[in-house]
């Protein structure tokens, strides 16, 4: 089969960080496939009434809690993406809160992430799909709020900490972390604590009211 017009999809990027603290991106495929490949789907128009709507209804096929963020990336395409032909894809990256049990769909499973790629390679060419988003979460997660959406509802200061550390491959000082997070409103004390083998550290929620979002840029580059 080939295209005689050009394939156009939305293709989506999902983070999200697993239990024991490791990047992980959504990837699907049947148990037949030799390789999986990132959700995507083409627009509906009568559903879709913009590219997020498309972006949004993709993932709802896989989880079921929506994602704390989406963000278009970058639009490509060329005749060598797809062997039917033409093909064009609008990227989206998404983060996903943690959430037990969240994958609905059979064939959805999680990809750790190392060194930038997923460590089971994905077809076509969304490991660079992956590479190219992660590239921008690097980025925006230096200067904005980002580091919160890969949260739960409630957490500590020293989880925030830990998004800079498992994304960057590094992380600011807590009193940077204190200093960036608690001088605005961005956060609310819940009125409750976290009891472990430390002193009772303080739980805290984003304030959606909030205006803040920019910050000066912690590094000068996000290379290791």
């Amino acid at each position: 089969m080939s295209l005689s017009t050009a394939l156009i999809s939305v293709d989506l990027v999902v983070f999200q960080l697993s239990d024991n603290g490791r990047l992980q991106v959504l990837g699907h495929g049947a148990p037949e496939s030799s390789k999986p490949t990132l959700p995507a789907g083409r627009i509906d128009a009568d559903q879709d009434q913009c590219l997020e709507d498309t972006a949004k209804r993709q993932l709802d096929r896989f989880i079921s809690t929506p994602a704390s963020y989406f963000e278009q990336v970058v639009t490509i395409g060329d005749n060598q993406r797809d062997s039917r032909g033409w093909s064009m894809t609008v990227v989206y990256y998404a983060l996903v809160r943690p959430c037990l049990d969240n994958i609905i769909e059979s064939s959805a499973r999680w990809i750790d992430v190392c060194d930038g790629l997923p460590v089971t390679s994905l077809a076509y060419d969304h490991d660079q799909l992956v590479t190219g988003a992660l590239d921008r979460l690097k980025n925006k997660i230096q200067y904005s709020v980002l580091p919160l959406y890969l949260l739960p509802d409630e957490f500590i200061l020293s989880d925030i900490q830990k998004v800079f550390s498992v994304v960057l491959g590094k992380a600011p000082p807590m009193r940077s972390i204190r200093n960036r997070f608690l001088s605005c409103d961005i956060l609310q004390e819940t009125g409750e604590k976290r009891y472990g083998s430390n002193r009772p550290a303080v739980l805290y929620r984003t304030n959606s009211d909030s205006k803040h979002w920019l910050f000066d840029r912690l590094y000068q580059t996000v290379k290791v």
